[in-house]
């Protein structure tokens, strides 16, 4: 399964904020997104989605034009994890999670197995919104499990995770990628990004961006173009912690 974006270019009112990206997910791969704030990822994440319409250019699934796509054929097999969209759901944790496989009918799934690895068996009845910011991340990341997409997109996974899910998450990247999936997502932590995904994107939120593997990328010089003076100090490049 390919998702390639050819020539793409992402506005905010009058401001470019990517210009002309070329960028094919790689099966097996965790690409990691970071920016500053206000740089594009979120945007960017919702139109390899098919949720939003670039400025120009096209994004196509398996050589198909993604936005001629029904929306239960992308959801079948384009997986998005957004910055909190269950505003008005007052279901069960169960049922929020059972969601995630809607595209492919009704039949019965065991969630066993997805309560477990997110720690949500002892909230399973309970009503999503009662969860804290934490559980309810963690739900919603088990909804993204539950529905197994070949290519999953992730905007800012780690909030609201304590240290332990957090690992947990990237470990469930990881895992996806080496099962012959793409998985993208939005980072902060230049650590994280070196330790876990195979290439990066720079945005910079003025139509620039740059693509390469974080051995490339991850440089004091680098960080500091990206984010500003001073943040470089974010970063410690260490013969311990090595990209995988």
């Amino acid at each position: 399964m390919s998702l390639v974006a050819r020539q793409l270019s992402l506005q905010a009112g009058s401001r470019t904020l990517v210009d002309a990206l070329d960028l094919a997910l790689k099966p097996g791969e965790v690409l990691g997104i970071l920016g500053p704030n206000g740089a594009g990822k979120s945007t960017l994440i919702s139109v390899l989605a098919g949720l939003a319409v670039p400025a120009r250019g096209q994004v196509t699934l398996d050589s198909q034009a993604l936005a001629t796509l029904p929306p239960l054929t992308r959801a079948q097999h384009i997986g998005l994890l957004p910055q909190g969209d269950e505003g008005g759901f007052f279901g069960s944790v169960a049922d929020f999670v059972a969601l995630g496989h809607y595209p492919f009918g009704a039949a019965a799934v065991d969630l066993t197995p997805l309560f477990a690895t997110w720690e949500l068996a002892d909230l399973a009845r309970r009503p999503l919104d009662t969860l804290s910011g934490g559980e309810r991340q963690r739900a919603r990341l088990a909804q993204l499990a539950a529905q197994q997409p070949h290519i999953a997109l992730l905007d800012e996974p780690l909030t609201h995770l304590d240290p332990a899910h957090q690992a947990r998450l990237l470990a469930w990247a990881r895992g996806e990628a080496d099962a012959g999936r793409s998985v993208v997502l939005t980072l902060h932590d230049p650590n994280w990004a070196a330790c876990h995904c195979d290439r990066l994107l720079f945005l910079y939120g003025d139509g620039r961006w740059q693509l390469g593997t974080p051995a490339d990328l991850l440089t004091p010089a680098a960080l500091e173009a990206l984010y500003g003076p001073g943040t470089a100090a974010l970063w410690q490049k260490s013969d311990r912690v090595q990209p995988v």
